[in-house]
């Protein structure tokens, strides 16, 4: 009974036609204020900043994100590995390593977002 009221209702709305009250936004709120707001999609591709500069830092710092993880894991594995039965220090390696390997992850993540948002094409 409710399912098929909201249907008929839902339906009701898309038949109707415009009225004078309705609202028609031909600006979007923040266009000139947000940065790329209101920017058609052949102005974001001919834009330097978003098509080469602000992707260039994205992959850049994700690089580093993965090379300081990497370099973590080798640093966590020493401390884990010298440790010579000291349990302070072996759990000082092991919190680094699990630390490293959980910043690596999230950092292979961003890489693979930032991968499939570059890809994408703007018409």
């Amino acid at each position: 009974m409710m399912k098929s009221f909201l249907l008929s209702l839902i339906s009701k709305a898309y038949a109707a036609p415009a009225t004078s009250g309705d609202a028609i936004i031909s600006k979007p709120a923040g266009t000139g204020i947000l940065p790329g707001a209101g920017v058609e999609g052949s102005d974001i591709q001919s834009s330097v900043l978003f098509s080469r500069i602000i992707p260039f830092l994205i992959q850049w710092a994700i690089n580093l994100a993965m090379a300081l993880a990497v370099i973590a894991i080798i640093f966590g594995g020493y401390m884990y590995l010298t440790a010579y039965g000291d349990t302070e220090k072996r759990e000082r390696g092991t919190r680094t390593l699990i630390y490293a390997v959980i910043g690596l992850v999230i950092a292979l993540t961003a890489y693979g977002v930032v991968a499939i948002v570059t890809s994408i094409r703007l018409s």
